[in-house]
């Protein structure tokens, strides 16, 4: 009787730790997704700042150097200021919303939230991405007409030439960029 007792006894006190010692897990679980959190929304700032300075510059561009005066210019102006726009209001979006998921309230509202947050981002990264980027491009082909009013064609040439490779470049950054947060995100 006495060994069962015992053995009892020694049950509960192991079974005591593997409580404690999974609190102490769960806690560490939470601290790393809230960090994985903290980075995702760190990165969408980073976009933030990148954006809007790229967004200024350009406006300050076509405005004091190069006030462009024909319809087709300036629509390709709209098209390339008003990519970069949404694209910062998107990146606004995605900082609210994931500054409403708390990771510490019930596990099954903050899953769905997380994953809403996830196919969220997956839409951004994916086909609205790719439509921002392919009506700013369009927007800067639209400036050639009047370009060529002013430059040689060797040099419109050059410049519309120059834009591809610097949009390839562009774009290894930003998927590089992209697989990061996706995987911040697949971790939490």
């Amino acid at each position: 009787m006495n060994n069962t007792i015992n053995d009892l006894k020694s049950s509960w006190q192991n079974a005591k730790k593997d409580i404690q010692s999974e609190s102490t897990d769960a806690r560490q679980i939470i601290a790393q997704a809230k960090n994985k959190m903290k980075q995702t929304i760190r990165f969408q700032f980073g976009n933030i700042l990148v954006l809007s300075l790229s967004l200024i510059g350009i406006a300050a561009f076509f405005k004091y150097v190069a006030p462009f005066q024909q319809t087709l210019s300036r629509v390709g102006i709209a098209l390339m200021l008003g990519g970069l726009f949404v694209r910062i209001v998107i990146e606004l979006y995605s900082i609210l919303l994931a500054s409403k998921i708390d990771l510490t309230f019930n596990t099954m509202d903050t899953n769905k939230r997380l994953l809403s947050f996830h196919q969220f981002r997956k839409r951004v990264h994916g086909p609205i991405t790719i439509v921002i980027i392919v009506i700013y491009s369009v927007g800067f082909y639209m400036l050639t007409p009047e370009f060529s009013l002013y430059f040689s064609k060797m040099m419109m040439i050059l410049i519309d030439v120059s834009y591809i490779p610097a949009a390839i470049i562009f774009t290894w950054f930003t998927l590089k960029a992209i697989r990061k947060e996706m995987h911040n995100l697949n971790e939490i």
